[in-house]
């Protein structure tokens, strides 16, 4: 399974389960809904340390920025080709005006 969370997406899942991990403990939040949010912060670490979140690949997203970069790779190579085509055709169309 390839990782489909980057580094600024990692931060910010640390950032969320140590806040809410902190709620949690200083008692600010307590009950039911303390268990659940922590339960959720806990998910949120697993994920950031596996690099893989399955709510990602079921969406198709993917904050991985070297998958990201080689997909725009991949785009910038293809639209480089498809000018260099629609240029190669618009100087033939158009040298056999200038010749005539």
């Amino acid at each position: 399974m390839r990782n489909n969370i980057g580094a600024v997406d990692k931060t910010i899942r640390l950032t969320v389960a140590l806040t809410i991990s902190l709620l949690v403990f200083s008692s600010y939040i307590s009950g039911p809904r303390a268990v659940f949010l922590f339960l959720f912060a806990f998910g949120l670490v697993i994920t950031c340390f596996k690099g893989n979140c399955p709510v990602y690949r079921l969406l198709g997203i993917s904050t991985n920025r070297n998958l990201n970069d080689k997909a725009r790779q991949y785009e910038y190579q293809r639209n480089q080709t498809l000018l260099k085509n629609y240029l190669k055709n618009y100087r033939e169309r158009y040298s056999e005006m200038g010749n005539g």
